[in-house]
């Protein structure tokens, strides 16, 4: 059995736009699950877009746990699906990577691909401005709950 000294980190890294709206709401995901779960439990960033530079924490996650808003979702509703690296160099060179871009470019650079998760919530408005919906609001708590306890069970 793994010691807690030797175990790799969950990494929680909510990306989006706050100047955008509900693109905004992993941002404000992050921001809320940095305060209320202990760095034992993990490690978060709060990031503008997905960059090449997360390829190296990523490699040394245990898990990574990525949160984004979702154009594609009913408004509000939070969505869980597993994430895995893909072979394809364009998507691993591009400089606004994806989840799985991001899990690619670090199994080339550093060797390790770590189990990941995409949780996403459905927006309404993606325009300029700095307010999220009501429904992303509302649906905020739920994913808040949702990755803070997936966390805490990888952790462990």
């Amino acid at each position: 059995m793994k010691s807690n000294a030797t175990k790799k980190p969950v990494l929680i890294i909510g990306y989006g736009n706050a100047l955008r709206a509900d693109d905004g709401a992993g941002l404000e995901a992050a921001r809320r699950l940095e305060q209320m779960l202990s760095p034992r439990t993990a490690v978060v960033l709060g990031v503008h877009q997905l960059l090449p530079e997360l390829a190296e924490p990523v490699s040394r996650a245990g898990y990574v746990i990525f949160i984004d808003a979702s154009c594609q979702s009913t408004p509000g509703k939070v969505k869980c699906q597993a994430v895995r690296g893909s072979a394809q160099t364009s998507q691993v060179m591009a400089h606004n990577l994806t989840p799985t871009g991001v899990l690619a470019m670090a199994k080339r650079l550093y060797g390790r691909t770590p189990r990941a998760v995409l949780y996403s919530i459905g927006g309404v408005h993606f325009g300029y401005g700095r307010r999220l919906s009501r429904p992303v609001r509302q649906g905020l708590n739920e994913l808040i709950r949702l990755v803070a306890a997936y966390a805490r069970r990888r952790k462990n």
